[in-house]
């Protein structure tokens, strides 16, 4: 039984919790947010543990597996103290929020004993894999990638790393993922169509993204932060004779749904993975492609 924590207990960090409680070899011992009082909530409520003071937690010797579900400004921070505990670790996207301790951290990661394990849930979601089967032998040409929320919280999305980091990590996964290679061009079109409320604070509401990846497949992103139905995420995969729609293959009720409903199960199938595989390392390279992208993107986005 491996006996886990999970840091952070916004929406993703609660869905985790209750996946380390479904999964026959975990046993959720404790739960940590910054806010005290509701890490107490939620300790109640799931009948385990938690503490005022993270390092009592980090200090058991019997609690392997952290899960961190927090804000993307503290993963770093947790990371970093996980490693030197020799804790085992699933990270949430992205894996840290400034690029410039990138280099650094991987190399902390590849030195280091534990098991770590990125959150690329997107390529577990239903939808995605039946997408993924049915262009697995045929020639793409072009992948259209639609995401808008009606998420208008700017401080979140800062917290979180802002437009790229936060909303296109896995979609740029994604667009990896299908297309079986990386980016070779990338041309983004942001602060024009930015809200002037998201440019005050350094970030975009609205971004669009074409990429070609190095085997000549465009890739063409728009992401949004404005939805009238809510929220309408979709990708459409076109070749010579033929294409497929995301949408045909989920399910309708879901379809306007925000991320931790409509991919739910995603999450669970994920974590399970990284808990079975006998790796070291679960999607790291790709989260760290997808991290690198993102920078790519913002940075573009600035100096346009």
């Amino acid at each position: 039984m491996i006996k886990s924590c999970v840091i952070g207990l916004s929406r993703i960090g609660q869905i985790h919790c209750k996946n380390l409680i479904r999964i026959k070899k975990t046993s959720l011992r404790y739960v940590y947010d910054s806010n005290y009082n509701l890490s107490n909530k939620i300790s109640k409520k799931l009948n385990c543990k938690t503490s005022k003071n993270f390092d009592s937690i980090l200090k058991k010797k019997d609690i392997k597996l952290f899960i961190i579900a927090s804000p993307t400004i503290s993963h770093e921070f947790y990371i970093k103290k996980l490693i030197k505990f020799k804790k085992h670790i699933y990270c949430e996207k992205p894996i840290v929020q400034s690029n410039k301790n990138l280099k650094k951290i991987y190399r902390l990661i590849k030195k280091s004993k534990i098991k770590f394990g990125v959150g690329l849930n997107r390529r577990y979601s239903k939808e995605y894999v039946i997408l993924k089967k049915k262009t697995q032998n045929k020639k793409i040409n072009i992948i259209q990638i639609i995401s808008r929320s009606s998420n208008h919280n700017i401080d979140l999305s800062l917290r979180n790393g802002g437009l790229f980091f936060d909303k296109g990590f896995h979609f740029f996964d994604l667009a990896c993922w299908l297309g079986k290679s990386v980016p070779e061009k990338m041309i983004v079109i942001s602060k024009s169509i930015s809200n002037d409320d998201f440019l005050k604070k350094g970030d975009f509401s609205d971004a669009v993204i074409n990429m070609r990846l190095k085997n000549g497949i465009i890739v063409e992103f728009i992401f949004s932060r404005k939805c009238k139905k809510g929220n309408f995420e979709k990708i459409k995969v076109y070749g010579k004779n033929f294409s497929f729609d995301s949408d045909k293959y989920s399910k309708k009720k879901s379809l306007f749904k925000d991320y931790s409903i409509r991919h739910k199960e995603s999450y669970f199938k994920c974590l399970n993975k990284f808990l079975k595989t006998k790796k070291k390392e679960h999607l790291l390279e790709e989260g760290i492609l997808a991290q690198k992208i993102c920078n790519s993107a913002l940075i573009k986005a600035k100096i346009q």
